[in-house]
C-alpha cells in the first residue's frame, strides 16, 4: 500500500510551473554568469600580476648583477663581460627556485584572490537575501492567514507585493477563503433545514 502511494506521487515532470521555474532559472543563471565572468577576469588579472611581478624581479635582479659586476669599471674587459653574462645565465636558470620570487608571487596571488573571493562572497550574500526575501515574504503572509483561518477568521486575505512569487497560489488561496466564507454565511443565515442540507451535501468531509 505504501509502495503504491509512493508510485502514485512519484515525480515524472520536473517542469511543473514553467513560468515560475523559468523565472528562477533566469534569476539564478544571470548572477552566476556574472560571477563566472568575474572569476575569469580575476584569473586573467592574477596571471598578468604573476607575469608583471616576475618581469619586475628579473629586471631588478639583472640590474643588480650588472651593477655589481661592472660598477666603477671604465673599460670592462671581455672576461668581465663574459662573467657577467654567465652570472645572469645562472641566475635565470635558478630563477624558478628563487625564494624572493616565490614570496612575491604568493603575496600577489593572495591579494588578487583575496579581494576576488571577498567580492564574490558579498555578491552571494546579496543574492541570497534578494531571492530568500522574494519567498520569505509570501510564506510569512501565507502562515499568518492560515493561522487566522484556524482561529476562525475568514475575513483576512493574502495580499502580496508586486514581484513576489506565488501570486497564483495566493489568488487560489483567497478564492478558497472566499468560497468557504460564503458557505458558512449561507449556513448561518439560512433558516430552512432543507437548504442547509443542500449546502452541506456540497461539502466533502
Amino acid at each position: 500500500m505504501v509502495q503504491q502511494e509512493k508510485m502514485k506521487y512519484k515525480r515524472t515532470h520536473f517542469f511543473i510551473n514553467r513560468k515560475l521555474q523559468g523565472n528562477y532559472m533566469l534569476l539564478y543563471f544571470i548572477p552566476m554568469l556574472i560571477i563566472l565572468v568575474f572569476m575569469i577576469f580575476t584569473l586573467y588579472f592574477a596571471a598578468q600580476t604573476i607575469i608583471n611581478t616576475a618581469a619586475y624581479i628579473v629586471k631588478e635582479d639583472i640590474k643588480n648583477i650588472v651593477s655589481s659586476q661592472l660598477q666603477d669599471k671604465i673599460e670592462p674587459s671581455t672576461n668581465l663581460y663574459k662573467n657577467t653574462i654567465d652570472d645572469i645565465t645562472v641566475y635565470l636558470n635558478d630563477f624558478s627556485e628563487n625564494k624572493k620570487y616565490r614570496s612575491a608571487v604568493l603575496v600577489s596571488l593572495l591579494w588578487v584572490f583575496g579581494i576576488g573571493i571577498f567580492i564574490i562572497i558579498i555578491q552571494l550574500v546579496l543574492l541570497t537575501i534578494f531571492f530568500s526575501h522574494k519567498l520569505a515574504g509570501p510564506i510569512y503572509r501565507f502562515e499568518t492567514v492560515c493561522h487566522n483561518i484556524i482561529n476562525g477568521n475568514y475575513k483576512d486575505r493574502i495580499i502580496l507585493r508586486k514581484g513576489d512569487d506565488m501570486q497564483n497560489l495566493a489568488g487560489l488561496m483567497n478564492e478558497v477563503i472566499v468560497k468557504t466564507r460564503e458557505r458558512f454565511i449561507k449556513l448561518k443565515e439560512t433558516k430552512s433545514e432543507e437548504e442547509k442540507l443542500k449546502i452541506i451535501e456540497t461539502i466533502e468531509l
